[in-house]
């Protein structure tokens, strides 16, 4: 009998378990939630403001989708000749060496509580 009873607590144990993991990914997705609509409204308004710049006076007859429209297109090509400049194997050579000192376990990890953190907090508002 006490076989089974340790059985059952057990089984209790690894459903709780699971469901607090279920519980940490919900609020993980949250946080990548809020993240993303942070992030797609601060380039949002990084693309209006190039539009801006680049249509010059005539910026105030445009519309706000318009502005950003012209301005990914002023945002694609300074990106393409910072690729031309820099060249693209020397970006390569940079994006290795920046990734080679990290360690992914640790760095996932930290990005995980990032987002369960984000997700908390967005939970509770």
């Amino acid at each position: 009998m006490g076989e089974l009873k340790q059985l059952s607590e057990s089984q209790k144990s690894l459903v709780e378990r699971v469901k607090s993991l279920g519980q940490q990914v919900y609020l993980a997705n949250l946080g990548l939630a809020s993240k993303v609509e942070e992030e797609g409204k601060k380039q949002y308004d990084r693309l209006v403001t190039a539009g801006t710049e680049s249509r010059g006076p005539q910026a105030a007859e445009s519309s706000k989708a318009v502005l950003a429209a012209v301005g990914l297109v002023e945002v694609l090509k300074s990106e393409a000749e910072k690729l031309k400049a820099e060249g693209l194997k020397l970006q390569v050579e940079t994006l290795k060496q920046r990734f080679s000192g990290i360690d992914l376990k640790t760095e996932s990890q930290r990005l995980f509580d990032e987002l369960v953190a984000a997700g908390e907090k967005r939970s509770a508002a």
